[in-house]
């Protein structure tokens, strides 16, 4: 196992992910790669639920580069080889975009509790990589 996607989304959740990295890392001297896509289609509502616009001021590609480096943060003095990557785009296509194009051998990821209505009806990006992707997904709750 000589590379590993580690795609986070700057969420609570993400550091559980980070201790499976590390772990798996740590035992088969593996590279982690940190990755992050921004989203760029425009944001809607479910019915009842405001509105909530992204922050017009923001350039997705500065907070794809803040959230990889933060994540980066985490594995620092561990002596594993970390990289980054951050794209513009659909999450889970291109996360197997990703995955394929790095020769990865594993994805980590986590999930997160999106309620079984919107999950059903949007689909999760966890959901998505699992289902298209070739490369073994570990999902971490």
């Amino acid at each position: 196992m000589k590379k590993i996607l580690l795609p986070i989304d700057g969420s609570d959740v993400c550091p559980r992910a980070y201790e499976y990295a590390k772990k798996i890392a740590g035992k088969f001297d593996s590279e982690i790669i940190i990755f992050n896509a921004q989203d760029l289609t425009p944001p809607f509502g479910w019915l009842y639920d405001p509105v909530v616009s992204k922050d017009k001021g923001q350039d997705p590609k500065v907070i794809a580069e803040t959230i990889v480096e933060s994540g980066k943060e985490y594995f620092e003095g561990t002596g594993i080889n970390v990289t980054t990557k951050t794209s513009l785009g659909d999450p889970a296509t291109t996360i197997l975009e990703i995955g394929e194009e790095e020769g990865c051998d594993l994805i980590i990821m986590c999930t997160h509790g999106m309620s079984r209505s919107k999950r059903f009806l949007l689909g999760s990006v966890t959901n998505k990589v699992v289902l298209y992707s070739d490369i073994p997904v570990l999902v971490i709750r």
